[in-house]
């Protein structure tokens, strides 16, 4: 039921942030944009983090994480013991040992911080560059990213989020700082560093060079999958994800849903038809969401070829920027009020196609 009502509170605070006060006028990269304010963010950011804090404990990786985090040792000398045992992805187990010294072992106080960081982190990008916040945090629940990320995979969701509040110094190409902050995500998930060469990629005007090697270089793996697979497996080889490819070649795991990879390249389709529009707004923000979406499309093409569950997580790293920035300023600026409303309306029989046929959810 909570999964309907989401929709509805979505739909209740879109009436609600028409109501004066709900927007201002602030400056952002030095021009004045019209921003929701930063209660109404949070007004439609909680019931998302009330959900992902009372979970199921039943909820795909729900009951690994609460198990993990009870076995947290309650003296000072036994949580060092337990940071160290871990050698991957140490930050998550640090912060979970940190929870502890104050929660005990109520895991719901750790999912609690836990949501609270990666919804901060969503909240400060999306209302600072997002044409349409409230657009922006439909698409984040109705594409069921809410599900699959806050609710399930949260040690890469962490990292993400992270490196997503770095966006500031991305667009400011301060790369010092974003590759400080990429290096502090990856302390919780080793995939945040596949940021570094794609903030640098993703600098300049739409659809340039760089973002068409890429679509070259998926083109060719797509057509070589199993060369491309291969050769994945030797470069893994003596790393922590080393047994990834045996893992979804044993595990039966044949690619991402076509249909998943349709919906989250709706954004870059659509810039390939107005990339001329972007270029002439000299918006950078605009710009580099628009080469972050290129950039999420070829990855999720590649997993669709190959791995949904390694490949396939890779890409949210940067569909995060085609989904609630791109999407929404291409709405706004070039197809105008249908195009949104019909945006919805498909959106939402996403929604229900994933959550009742997929998942068997609703």
């Amino acid at each position: 039921m909570s999964y309907i009502l989401i929709l509805f509170w979505l739909f209740f605070a879109a009436v609600l942030g028409h109501t004066a006060g709900m927007y201002h006028r602030e400056k952002v990269l030095g021009r004045e944009e019209r921003r929701a304010t930063w209660v109404y963010a949070w007004v439609l950011m909680l019931p998302i983090l009330y959900m992902a804090v009372t979970r199921s404990n039943y909820f795909g990786d729900t009951y690994a994480y609460m198990t993990d985090y009870r076995s947290i040792p309650g003296s000072l000398a036994g949580k060092w013991s337990y940071i160290q045992s871990h050698t991957k992805d140490t930050g998550f187990y640090a912060l979970g040992a940190l929870v502890s010294i104050f929660a005990g072992n109520h895991f719901r106080y750790f999912f609690l911080v836990i949501a609270l960081i990666q919804g901060y982190c969503l909240v400060k990008t999306y209302r600072k560059y997002s044409e349409d916040y409230w657009f922006a945090i439909f698409v984040f629940v109705a594409t069921t990213d809410y599900l699959s990320w806050m609710f399930n995979g949260i040690r890469q969701f962490t990292a993400v989020a992270i490196t997503f509040a770095a966006a500031e110094p991305i667009f400011n190409k301060k790369y010092v700082k974003a590759c400080l902050i990429i290096a502090f995500a990856s302390l919780f998930h080793k995939s945040a560093l596949m940021m570094i060469p794609v903030i640098f990629i993703v600098q300049g005007r739409p659809w340039n060079w760089k973002t068409i090697l890429v679509i070259l270089g998926t083109v060719v793996i797509m057509s070589a999958s199993g060369v491309f697979t291969d050769t994945l497996d030797t470069v893994l080889a003596d790393t922590q994800y080393s047994n990834v490819v045996s893992d979804w070649r044993g595990g039966g795991d044949d690619g991402t849903n076509p249909l998943r990879v349709l919906v989250y390249s709706i954004p870059t389709i659509l810039s390939l038809f107005c990339r001329k529009k972007i270029a002439k707004s000299g918006d950078r923000v605009i710009q580099i969401a628009c080469n972050m979406g290129i950039i999420s499309t070829a990855l999720y093409l590649v997993s669709m070829v190959t791995s949904g569950i390694f490949m396939g997580r890779l890409p949210i790293y940067c569909s995060l920027y085609a989904n609630g920035i791109l999407l929404p300023w291409e709405l706004k600026n070039v197809f105008g009020k249908n195009m949104k409303t019909l945006s919805i309306v498909c959106f939402l029989i996403f929604y229900y196609i994933q959550m009742h046929f997929v998942w068997g959810l609703m």
